[in-house]
């Protein structure tokens, strides 16, 4: 066979390898050191034995971090309660929703209903530019935003096995979080300053209440997305007569406190965020984000309407009633006189207002003192945001939300 330059070439992998192997039986060189080291007197010790690890017994250092070590859940833990508590957390929903909050709670609820100055303050009309930094707004939560996630799996009940494609996009909880900030950023710009140098704004910010009732013992653990805090208490001029009140309900044969899980690992104070030396430290609008992928039920089952709007309920009556304990003691029962706060719930599309009066946490049964919880529910900031044929749209946009938000922030 002729030789050619294509039969004279070198496989590089396999020359490497035979390199390699030839290089690894190297044996090395004895150039005299050692016995010339000896002969001067200087000791010669093996690198091999120097290295190994002596048997003398080392002390363990104590490594100073940003955090403790966790300590393990037994009954030496220092939150350990022999009585379990009956917890309510941010990412869990009521069963009965509404009716269950109620009962917890011991509240009636003006449904469809705002006190008076909110809804004067509704009606007035906002600038244009004000509605245009508004849809700018919708847009970059649902459009411009560049944060690409794993989105929840499409899921097709005729075809339930079938897996479809991945989607990526924009999660909920950023979507909320753009959306609410800026509104809340749109409507400070557009107040006088005297308005907003009297709030605090502050975000995801942890609340808990814990009380008695019926011989339960009952926590509220929640967040707040964004809580704006006053220099004074807020006040609401409420006219209950002509006000027909949705009254306390009947449960049975559920129990109140269905699908509230007992824990032995709590801390039985309440905790509002913000110290008493605060000088703002007011509560005035709570804002809470529904993120269809972080709330659900104990069961799994779908989150019902009923649950989202007992969801702020109870949301607010956690922060109003760890911000009362803080100011009278965690054994106040009827209040000297009411504390009412705001709460906006919204899921970025949908905006569920309300206002929340606290007159007692003596919840037991339904006579007596009763709570008061006024609510305007389902204002759709806007039917669609997407792109459409290569250019973003937005669809049916509704000013009356933000003349809601700004009518809560200025009352």
């Amino acid at each position: 066979m002729k030789l050619s330059k294509v039969l004279c070439r070198q496989h590089v992998g396999f020359m490497f390898k035979r390199h390699w192997l030839i290089q690894g039986k190297r044996v090395p060189i004895d150039l005299g050191m050692e016995e010339s080291l000896k002969a001067k007197g200087i000791p010669v010790e093996d690198a091999l034995e120097f290295v190994k690890e002596k048997p003398e017994p080392r002390e363990r250092l104590e490594i100073i971090g940003p955090h403790e070590p966790i300590k393990p859940l037994d009954e030496n833990h220092p939150d350990y309660k022999e009585k379990p508590c009956l917890t309510l957390k941010n990412s869990s929903v009521l069963l009965e929703g509404v009716s269950q909050a109620q009962v917890l709670t011991k509240t009636i609820i003006a449904e469809g209903r705002l006190p008076h100055k909110i809804e004067e303050l509704a009606e007035l009309a906002a600038p244009k530019a004000v509605h245009e930094g508004v849809k700018k707004a919708i847009l970059s939560a649902n459009v411009f935003d560049c944060e690409q996630k794993k989105l929840p799996k499409i899921k097709d009940s005729v075809r339930p096995a079938f897996n479809f494609p991945r989607i990526l996009g924009i999660s909920d909880r950023r979507r909320n979080e753009i959306l609410t900030n800026k509104l809340v950023q749109l409507v400070e710009k557009s107040n006088d300053a005297e308005v907003t140098q009297n709030k605090y704004v502050v975000n995801d910010v942890d609340c808990q209440s814990i009380f008695d009732k019926e011989g339960d013992l009952i926590q509220f653990q929640d967040v707040s997305n964004i809580l704006v805090t006053s220099n004074k208490p807020l006040k609401h001029e409420l006219n209950e007569s002509d006000i027909p009140f949705i009254k306390i309900p009947d449960l049975y044969p559920v129990k109140h406190t269905v699908t509230l899980p007992p824990e032995h690992f709590y801390d039985d104070n309440s905790k509002y965020p913000l110290r008493p030396s605060v000088a703002k430290k007011h509560p005035h609008t709570t804002w809470l984000h529904f993120n269809k992928t972080e709330v659900g039920n104990l069961y799994e089952s779908p989150v019902t309407q009923t649950q989202i709007l007992g969801r702020s309920l109870t949301h607010a009556f956690t922060v109003a009633s760890a911000y009362a304990k803080q100011i009278h003691g965690e054994d106040v029962k009827d209040l000297p006189e009411p504390i009412h706060i705001n709460c906006i719930q919204t899921d970025g599309q949908l905006f569920h207002f309300g206002v929340f009066e606290l007159n007692t946490l003596n919840v037991d049964g339904t006579d007596g003192v009763k709570n008061i919880w006024y609510t305007k529910n389902n204002v759709k900031l806007y039917d669609s945001s997407r792109y459409l044929s290569g250019m973003p749209v937005l669809e049916n946009y509704n000013p009356k939300v933000y003349s809601y938000i700004n009518a809560f922030y200025n009352c």
